[in-house]
């Protein structure tokens, strides 16, 4: 297992390994006209755009090619192209990926009492590309925040 920590830096979210070093970022940009996020990773900036009926999904894009999509009424999220791969997601307390049943990652928010900062810790499966972590991190924590934290 790999071991991550994410902390927000004002609107945005870093994620850190466990040298501290960072992995990526999801970055929140607002502005009077409109919202962005993307996530910044490996020197590249993916766009995160909300889809669909009500925009209750996203797709994470490079260069207009969709490379993952989520399915939220199906609770899952998609990866594109060859190779597809179906993981399902189950968002409470502590969000958690599956794929095929084998649990992939495993997000729990921590508040530290003498700081009140947020937190959070990322367990994930030698096998999950950074780019996985990174969106299900987002859409767990901004997308649909509301709906975890009912266990």
């Amino acid at each position: 297992m790999k071991n991550y920590t994410a902390h927000y830096l004002k609107k945005d979210i870093l994620l850190t390994n466990d040298s501290q070093k960072l992995v990526g970022k999801i970055v929140d940009e607002c502005t009077w006209f409109k919202i962005r996020h993307s996530i910044d990773y490996l020197s590249r900036t993916y766009e995160i755009k909300n889809v669909g009926f009500l925009k209750n999904d996203v797709e994470l894009s490079l260069s207009n090619r969709v490379i993952y999509f989520t399915d939220l009424e199906k609770d899952r999220i998609i990866k594109s192209g060859q190779g597809v791969r179906i993981y399902y997601f189950k968002l409470a307390k502590i969000n958690q990926l599956f794929e095929k049943g084998k649990l992939l990652i495993e997000i729990v928010e921590n508040i530290r009492k003498e700081t009140k900062e947020s937190i959070l810790d990322i367990k994930a499966d030698d096998s999950v590309e950074d780019l996985l972590i990174l969106l299900f991190l987002h859409y767990s924590t901004r997308e649909f925040n509301s709906l975890g934290g009912s266990d």
